[in-house]
């Protein structure tokens, strides 16, 4: 039982099969640095931000959770369990009388410890749906009346356990011998519903019909019950049916990218190239760093001046450093402010990018070098992330509107404020992709402050 994934929804341009990967991912851990070197639903890092932001503004995970239960919200549970497929109910029909096959088989034959009694039918494939995501059953076992004391049925055990793979643990040995006797050698996809017992059954308080009784010599077809005969109706603590949540695109202009996505979110706010890009590029490269108010620092590392004065959500306003890892004295280090907005003019999307308090350390003399190119890199990163994540979010609006990109640099030193545009505008053109997934793109609009 559970919500059906529609096929023609994206979110952040991910299909919802991998959307659902994507939150069953962040819920193993609740990290957004694991999140972000995931290789399996994202190709990179930027796409993988994309899909973060959206997933917060959804509000579809929590990042102030505490353990796999609550990373997820009630709404990103329902899509994590929710079904990519459906089946038709004659498909259902035929993987339910292979199980019901080998369930005799194996009750007759399999000398098992537990044999099934009865197996419990609801939800879709019940009520003979065309269409259905799984099959919702509750398998009672009981023991095997050929041990009928404690010592026949724990030597039978042991027997058991020697027959599993020698990798398992000890107590997952038996439940395997179990579960290949009822599912056999790989449980089909169209049983992820079926659970070993009735408990949940019995909480749910849902009409089921029982068909197969082992005191009936197996297979039955008994009339639908309202609900389970040892059931008293809905358990209180049974939570609500989960619902598939307003998956419609999101009508408003979404804010600049959290620049931390660049660093994957490492606490330190250094940044590995690696999966940074579908392309590995040197510039942005190791020795960047992304700095914002929580950032912890190491013994070793440079703290620009510009950091005590806070405010450095990662938003609207961050630090962007470079400090080469064998320069430890800092002769080729340097740091520079970003402040980003992003207002929706009706026919164009403008960016207005301002840098500010370049410094290096020690008070040094600003100078045009590979470490200011470095800085300049980091910027067209965080720019390309950006508008990364507008164009997905006007393809989802089918919305076409120019995206124009206002560079101040006026608060730079002389000596850089004239490069720093043309190198921002010369990487970026190189970084930002297509809304196709192209690799190359239509060059964003630059304007630059005089």
């Amino acid at each position: 039982m559970g919500v059906t994934l529609p096929k023609d929804t994206t979110l952040a341009g991910f299909t919802m099969t991998q959307v659902k990967h994507a939150l069953r991912s962040y819920a193993r851990t609740g990290e957004a640095q694991n999140f972000f070197e995931i290789e399996s639903f994202a190709p990179s890092r930027l796409e993988a931000a994309a899909l973060y932001e959206e997933l917060l503004e959804r509000k579809l995970i929590d990042p102030s959770g505490h353990s796999q239960e609550s990373y997820l919200t009630e709404e990103g549970l329902a899509i994590a369990s929710g079904k990519t497929r459906r089946s038709s109910l004659a498909a259902a029909r035929k993987v339910l009388d292979e199980l019901l096959a080998r369930i005799e088989r194996t009750n007759a034959t399999g000398q098992p410890v537990n044999v099934v009694d009865r197996v419990w039918l609801f939800g879709s494939v019940m009520r003979e749906q065309e269409t259905v995501g799984d099959i919702d059953l509750a398998i009672e076992l009981i023991h095997n009346p050929a041990f009928p004391d404690d010592t026949s049925r724990w030597k039978r055990h042991q027997e058991l356990v020697d027959l599993a793979p020698s990798h398992l643990p000890y107590f997952r040995k038996f439940g395997w011998h179990e579960e290949r006797g009822i599912f056999g050698e790989r449980r089909h996809p169209l049983l992820a519903g079926a659970h070993l017992d009735s408990d949940e059954l019995q909480r749910l308080g849902v009409p089921c019909q029982l068909i197969f009784d082992r005191s009936r010599e197996g297979r039955v077809d008994d009339t639908v019950l309202p609900r389970h005969p040892d059931s008293s109706g809905r358990s209180n603590e049974m939570p609500a049916a989960r619902e598939l949540p307003d998956l419609t695109p999101i009508p408003a202009t979404p804010l600049p990218l959290d620049a931390r996505w660049i660093s994957a979110y490492r606490v330190d706010g250094s940044m590995s190239p690696h999966r940074l890009f579908s392309v590995r590029r040197s510039i942005p490269g190791s020795g960047c760093f992304v700095l914002t108010d929580g950032t912890k620092f190491y013994s070793r590392n440079w703290r620009p001046r510009s950091l005590r004065a806070g405010g450095f959500d990662g938003v609207s306003r961050v630090l962007l450093k470079f400090q080469d890892w064998q320069d430890q004295d800092g002769r080729h280090a340097a740091a520079i402010v970003l402040h980003r907005e992003i207002r929706d003019l009706g026919g164009e999307i403008e960016f207005r990018v301002a840098l500010s308090d370049y410094e290096r350390p020690r008070r040094l003399e600003p100078k045009l070098d590979h470490t200011f190119l470095q800085l300049c890199g980091m910027v067209a990163m965080a720019m390309c992330g950006d508008i990364h994540r507008q164009t997905m979010r006007l393809n989802e609006r089918s919305l076409e509107k120019r995206i124009v990109v206002d560079l101040n640099a006026d608060a730079l030193p002389e000596q850089v404020r004239g490069a720093a545009p043309v190198w921002i505008e010369h990487v970026l053109n190189e970084l930002a992709p297509r809304a196709d997934g192209d690799d190359e793109c239509e060059e964003p609009a630059v304007s630059r402050a005089e």
